[in-house]
């Protein structure tokens, strides 16, 4: 979940207002892909995890604030790693 700490770098507090901007989604995204694209082994499935990743934790965590409080929680929320079953076949 090596894309979790890139997130911290990216969005840092650039979200200070709450809730989740267009760049943190995408920063978010992008920080997930690059994690995703070492494991994966394909850039379609790749990206249908981090789609997924994105949504779930944006559900779990409506303000980015939080998201980023919590960290160490996403990675391994049982919910959110749900999306590597599809990934994983």
């Amino acid at each position: 979940m090596k894309y979790i700490v890139l997130l911290l770098l990216v969005v840092g507090c650039s979200s200070c207002q709450g809730g989740w901007t267009q760049d943190d989604k995408d920063a978010f995204y992008e920080a997930c892909m690059d994690d995703a694209n070492t494991w994966a082994g394909d850039p379609a499935k790749a990206k249908q995890y981090c789609e997924c990743v994105v949504i779930k934790v944006m559900e779990r965590y409506p303000d980015v604030n939080e998201a980023l409080e919590h960290v160490d929680l996403i990675a391994r929320d049982p919910e959110i790693q749900t999306c590597r079953i599809p990934i994983l076949k």
